[in-house]
């Protein structure tokens, strides 16, 4: 379903004061973020509603979540595994994926829906990337918040000594679905260990480890014959 704009994109205002609380947009001079503004547009989504469909995301635009949730969904290519992320109030998604030449077979994979009621801003990608090689404030702002979001990754343990759990994960959320009544993420029915090994590419007794951890740290719990998910951020995270 097409997004309803919450106010007419004339009102540039809105638009700076919403902008320049994104540390991207932070300490730009007026002009700038009067361009960045003019090529925006507000939108805004109820529960349930579809932003974009496999398929349909190019990176031709990111997006500055102002409210709600947004529920990402991407199809990891190796293990067919679905991996979802649910983003908040102050995040960004597709500035990355905008900034360079993306593979459009990776952008397909991804789907959004707003998890809860939603208002964002849409970023022109093509007028943003022109005005950042002109302003170096702004590529300064771009290039220190890549550097961040690339150190979370490198540095962070988790990421850098769990490959195998984490391909465990990222296959286990191929059988998480959300209870249509209950609003509970669970696993209907768990998959032998040796099947989830299978999937993710390791040894069985790597994915009876990875479990095992999972309900250690009360992220999951046994709910027989499936599984409760109780954060399903934290596993998004895990499996990321």
């Amino acid at each position: 379903m097409s997004a309803t704009p919450l106010i007419p994109t004339t009102q540039e205002s809105d638009f700076s004061d919403a902008l320049t609380t994104f540390s991207v947009f932070q300490d730009l001079s007026d002009a700038v973020i009067d361009v960045i503004s003019k090529s925006s547009d507000r939108r805004n989504y109820d529960e349930g509603h579809t932003v974009f469909t496999a398929g349909q995301f190019d990176a031709s635009e990111f997006y500055l979540i102002l409210s709600g949730r947004l529920r990402l969904s991407l199809v990891d290519a190796e293990t067919g595994a679905m991996i979802i992320e649910e983003l908040g109030e102050g995040t960004i998604f597709g500035l990355e994926l905008s900034l360079g030449e993306t593979a459009p077979d990776f952008c397909d994979r991804f789907s959004a829906t707003a998890e809860e009621a939603l208002s964002m801003i849409a970023i022109d990608a093509e007028q943003f990337r022109a005005l950042a090689s002109q302003r170096p404030s702004l590529m300064r702002n771009i290039a220190t918040y890549v550097a961040k979001q690339l150190s979370a990754v490198r540095f962070d343990p988790e990421h850098t000594e769990t490959a195998p759990h984490q391909r465990v994960y990222a296959a286990l959320l191929h059988f998480v679905e959300r209870d249509a009544m209950t609003g509970q993420w669970r696993i209907e029915r768990m998959p032998k260990h040796r099947e989830l090994a299978d999937k993710a590419g390791v040894e069985e007794v790597v994915t009876a480890d990875a479990v095992a951890s999972l309900i250690q740290e009360g992220v999951a719990q046994r709910d027989y014959p499936g599984m409760v998910i109780n954060d399903i951020s934290r596993l998004n995270e895990l499996a990321s």
